[in-house]
């Protein structure tokens, strides 16, 4: 009997475990479903209210399930807070009546926006048979190989520091590891990578906590520049004509800059115009001046990516789309001197990079995971239009992503990866098209 009883309440349990598991995927495709149309009708709605107080009222007279209803306007609410409007407000003089209406060939979402005596209307058509957001089609898959660890190279002479790393590269000589307070320069021996030189970041500004850094060759591979907050470095080799120094000699000198960041070294084909980024030395993002100016004002942004267009038959060379995800949680691309919202991207995390495939569109963006992940992961997406879209499945990274960026080669992308006993990991991540 109490064999019976103990079966009966597991059975219930997986049974309310497996409702709850199928209303969570329910509600979650619904959301992906919806997630371009209410992108396009916030940006529009954005565009006639400016940041504040909203009322949003959502009305239905469609033949839409009651929990895809609730996921379009939990939706509407997250884009709209992208744009400051606070529309959880029940009290305010601003109203935003949305209705989801249809018919045999369409479905049509009206927003009528209200300020005081005004109302401007404003609206999306959707094709009710076509499939709302594309599939992925791409099906890329994402693989990561080991450059360098921190507990691996604590074997050398000399130990790191306890200080994040901000950046890496390979050269023809050897790899440069960007930390905090250091650059530390390594020599690949038979066994593993040891340490040929130290620098000390003497700095004058305390950096932020959460400091950035960018590592890019120079002209002729061999030597580096280094930037980081206040600082800009130039490290040079020359092979050493006695035995004091085994790995060769490098000679790296530090000045005190504020001078703009080449953002797009190595992301941007040849002939295409680079883009440099004006960093605020006393936070942890750039100003939102970019030169040359992208005919659009920008708001201070974590990440830059460069994403090629090509125009059949055009006289001249056609401009790249510039990605920004800028402070305040936007993803917005910048295309012929228009800010437009990007959806889709909800789920990603401060750090994304561009990289050349060849693979469906050939240009992808690779994005980390949204949050403060104990075991973060990768996804490349394509972008057609303003949507992102999933082109591969999630790469585990073993750790948290603290910094992202493509490699000289436009092919691949570097990744800097935090593990929870502090050790630092310096990985390649490259995309295998099917």
């Amino acid at each position: 009997m109490t064999s019976h009883a103990q079966f009966g309440a597991s059975g219930a349990r997986w049974f309310l475990y497996l409702t709850l598991a199928i209303l969570v995927g329910t509600t979650a495709r619904a959301a992906s479903l919806w997630e371009q149309p209410a992108g396009q009708l916030t940006e529009r709605i954005a565009a006639l209210l400016g940041p504040g107080p909203a009322q949003l009222v959502v009305n239905s007279r469609s033949t839409l399930a009651p929990a895809e209803v609730a996921a379009i306007r939990r939706l509407l609410e997250q884009d709209l807070r992208a744009y400051g409007i606070d529309s959880l407000t029940a009290e305010s003089g601003n109203q935003i009546r949305v209705t989801l209406s249809e018919n045999v060939r369409e479905r049509l979402w009206v927003a009528e926006v209200v300020e005081g005596n005004r109302t401007q209307v404003v609206m999306v058509r959707l094709d009710r048979d076509a499939p709302v957001v594309a599939s992925g089609e791409t099906g890329l898959i994402l693989k990561k190989t080991r450059i360098w660890n921190s507990l691996e190279a604590m074997h050398a002479p000399f130990q790191l520091s306890n200080g994040p790393v901000l950046a890496a590269l390979e050269t023809q000589t050897g790899l440069v590891v960007l930390e905090q307070d250091d650059i530390v320069i390594f020599a690949l021996t038979a066994a593993e990578w040891r340490e040929a030189k130290r620098v000390p970041l003497e700095r004058k500004h305390t950096p932020s906590r959460d400091a950035h850094g960018l590592l890019i060759r120079t002209m002729d591979g061999s030597g580096f520049m280094a930037y980081t907050a206040g600082t800009e470095c130039t490290g040079r080799y020359f092979l050493s004509s006695n035995n004091s120094a085994p790995y060769g000699n490098w000679i790296v000198d530090c000045r005190e800059s504020d001078d703009p960041w080449p953002v797009t070294e190595g992301v941007v084909e040849s002939g295409s115009t680079s883009f440099k980024a004006f960093y605020n030395a006393a936070r942890n993002y750039f100003t939102g001046v970019v030169t040359p100016s992208l005919g659009a004002d920008l708001m201070p942004f974590y990440t830059l990516a460069v994403l090629p267009r090509s125009t059949p038959n055009a006289v001249s060379a056609p401009q790249p789309a510039i990605l920004v995800n800028s402070i305040e949680g936007k993803t917005l691309l910048v295309e012929r001197g228009t800010l437009k919202a990007v959806s889709g991207t909800r789920d990603w995390g401060s750090d994304f990079a561009a990289v050349h495939t060849g693979c469906g569109p050939g240009t992808q963006i690779v994005a980390s995971g949204s949050g403060e992940a104990v075991n973060d992961s990768l996804r490349a997406y394509d972008l057609p239009a303003q949507e992102a879209v999933a082109a591969s499945t999630p790469l585990e990274m073993g750790g948290s992503v603290t910094a992202l960026w493509t490699a000289s080669d436009g092919a691949s992308i570097w990744a800097v990866v935090r593990k929870s006993n502090n050790e630092y990991e310096v990985d390649r991540v490259t995309a295998l098209c099917p």
